[in-house]
């Protein structure tokens, strides 16, 4: 088996199946397995999962382990030499997983390899960044980079500044997309993804520790795949996810800067931060 794409249900039935059927249309010249993990769903019998895709191998959790559990759980039923994680909130929009896949085959300095994301109306989502650091912060604050040449500007700060429509060697990316070898996965600490954060920065964790590792973290930009991303939350929803988010972050900067650098950048961090939520923004 050349790769095992994981995927996290909870009570997104209908996505779960629309992402699930996308990869059956686009995913061609792979040999692949599907594993699906209910992380202890409520909307609906995970068994339906079964009856409808009746190939893929169902993980069903009698509790909500969270996306960094969930995957663990995933993880140790994939027989797959390569791992993609992949967001039930997704559709391929080409056959991303060989393009990335082919990648990773022929770039052994590369630890993991990512698409490019795009909202249902085709608008490109950001998914591509540098590592919360005291200068990239300041340099948000003072635009100094927007003195600095486009191709210099965007390789420096990536995120928005980039417009994802090229290579790019980058920090961290999204969980949405995550193709890396399972050999990679016995060399981090206990030999598994990091627990640390049931929700939201474990995908900035993750690369943290594949970066720190030796591998590189690329972008393409010519795999394609649709991602709905709070498509169905409400704006209270989205606030509250962006607390928490806000929160892990500053936590893992800890590990970043385990010295007095850390207090400087958590002063930084959470005067913008907070600041933007008060004025009614939503900072990603």
């Amino acid at each position: 088996m050349q790769l095992s794409i994981i995927i996290i249900n909870y009570n997104t039935f209908t996505l779960t199946c629309n992402c699930i059927q996308s990869i059956e249309d686009k995913v061609k010249d792979i040999d692949y397995e599907i594993v699906l993990v209910d992380n202890a769903s409520v909307e609906c019998d995970p068994n339906l999962f079964k009856s409808k895709f009746p190939q893929i191998n169902l993980v069903i959790s009698d509790t909500n382990t969270g996306f960094a559990g969930g995957n663990n759980l995933g993880l140790k039923q994939a027989t797959g030499d390569y791992i993609l994680l992949l967001n039930s909130d997704t559709a391929l929009i080409n056959n991303a997983p060989k393009i990335c896949l082919d990648h990773l085959l022929s770039n052994k300095e590369t630890g993991l390899v990512t698409c490019q994301l795009s909202y249902p109306n085709g608008i490109i989502q950001p998914n591509c960044r540098r590592f919360r650091t005291i200068g990239w912060e300041l340099l948000e604050i003072f635009p100094f980079y927007t003195f600095f040449p486009k191709q210099k500007r965007e390789s420096l700060m990536l995120h928005h500044y980039f417009d994802h429509q090229t290579f790019a060697n980058c920090d961290w990316v999204w969980g949405t997309f995550m193709l890396f070898p399972k050999s990679i996965i016995a060399q981090f600490p206990e030999k598994k993804l990091s627990t640390d954060y049931f929700m939201y920065c474990e995908d900035v964790l993750w690369c943290w520790e594949i970066k720190r590792l030796g591998y590189q973290i690329h972008f393409l930009p010519e795999a394609k795949v649709m991602h709905i991303h709070k498509g169905s939350s409400s704006k209270e929803k989205q606030k509250k996810v962006r607390l928490n988010s806000i929160r892990n972050h500053a936590n893992f900067m800890k590990k970043y800067y385990p010295d007095w650098r850390w207090y400087v950048f958590a002063g930084i961090y959470y005067l913008k931060q907070y600041g933007a939520l008060l004025m009614g923004k939503i900072l990603n």
